[in-house]
């Protein structure tokens, strides 16, 4: 299985609620994603540092599924709404062991 982390920092006069609600609409609409969670940081980060705002982690059944999704209209569409609400972003992919 294939993981695909992607956080967010949202820019100063975007709404951090309508990130997830955009995000959300891609699990539906695209099948080849076999699983979804997403949060958004809740809390004082202590000493940790300046908190990402949110997280999505995604799981793919193989790396061609994880290609798929980046390619795919759909999503490519939802990154587009998204671009100019990110101050920042990081992405890990990662290969899993099945449990």
């Amino acid at each position: 299985m294939i993981r695909h982390v992607f956080a967010w920092r949202v820019a100063e006069g975007h709404d951090a609620d309508k990130v997830v609600a955009i995000l959300n609409t891609l699990p539906e609409a695209l099948p080849v994603i076999k699983g979804w969670s997403i949060g958004q940081h809740q809390g004082d980060p202590g000493d940790n540092g300046a908190p990402w705002d949110g997280a999505l982690i995604t799981d793919f059944d193989t790396w061609e599924g994880l290609a798929q999704y980046s390619v795919d209209p759909f999503h490519l569409d939802v990154v587009e709404q998204l671009m100019p609400m990110f101050a920042d972003r990081a992405v890990v992919d990662y290969e899993i062991e099945n449990a």
